[in-house]
Formats: C-alpha cells, sequence, structure tokens
C-alpha cells in the first residue's frame, strides 16, 4: 500500500489519438478543468487524463478532477482493454484546445494541427443556462403574467 493511500498510475497507450466526445454538452467542466489564464490565451493545454468505466460500456474521461469528455465508441475497445485491475489508474496524455468557439479534448500526444470531430461524435444534448442548477428559463418572467 502507498503512502496515504495514494493510487499508483499506469501509462495508457493511444496510437496516434482521437477526439473526446460530447464536448458541446460538457463546456461548463471543461472551463472548469482550466485556469482563469488558460481560458484567455486560448492556447492548447496539455493535460493529463484519467480513464474510468462509465455507465455501461462507455469510458469517461477526466483532468484536475473533473469529468470532461467521453472516450468514443470505436476508441473503447483499446483503452478498456488497458483499464488496470485493482487500484492502480490508467491514465493518458490529453490536450484541451480551443476550434469553432468550443473547447474540445484531445486524448493521445498532441498533434501537429488538431483534426475537425466527427459529425456523430457528440450525441448529448447541450443543457440549458442555470445559475446553481435552476435553469434561468425558470427565473424569466412569463409574457402573460404582465399587465
Amino acid at each position: 500500500m502507498s503512502i496515504f493511500g495514494r493510487r499508483p498510475h499506469v501509462a495508457g497507450v493511444v496510437g496516434a489519438g482521437f477526439i473526446a466526445a460530447e464536448a458541446p454538452a460538457l463546456q461548463t467542466s471543461l472551463l472548469a478543468a482550466l485556469t482563469v489564464h488558460e481560458r484567455a490565451a486560448l492556447h492548447p493545454v496539455a493535460v493529463e487524463l484519467r480513464v474510468d468505466r462509465g455507465r455501461g460500456s462507455r469510458l469517461v474521461l477526466s483532468a484536475r478532477n473533473v469529468v470532461i469528455g467521453f472516450v468514443p465508441p470505436d476508441e473503447v475497445p483499446l483503452l478498456a482493454a488497458q483499464l488496470p485491475a485493482g487500484r492502480a489508474l490508467l491514465v493518458v496524455p490529453g490536450v484541451l484546445y480551443h476550434r469553432d468557439g468550443l473547447w474540445r479534448l484531445w486524448v493521445g500526444p498532441e498533434p501537429s494541427s488538431f483534426p475537425a470531430p466527427a459529425e456523430d461524435l457528440d450525441t448529448l444534448p447541450v443543457p440549458d443556462p442555470s445559475i446553481a442548477g435552476i435553469p434561468l428559463k425558470i427565473l424569466r418572467p412569463k409574457d402573460d403574467d404582465t399587465p
């Protein structure tokens, strides 16, 4: 057992790399994983990603203790086979980058240029804007309530 219960890290292999899924739905989380200076600069940010099992056959990607993406279905078999048994954590390199008004996550070493995401990569709906979990549409006055 390691000191203070720290879990050992196992480096994973991702090959050339791929774009993580669900960036539009996870923009709040992607921004939370960045510092103020990283957000403002809009430059690619290298991060260490942790790979964990999600619901069903999904694999979840997290960085800096924030869930920031999902492994696309066609890449799941490669990483699922590498998940260690026991307490060890699977980690892979990643890069947060800004493209077309969105922050996205590249899984793997930083490429010379980031490819465009596939059309069917993002399937989750973009959440409604909210404050402390309360949707802003609830806070807006209704048109028929005005005298």
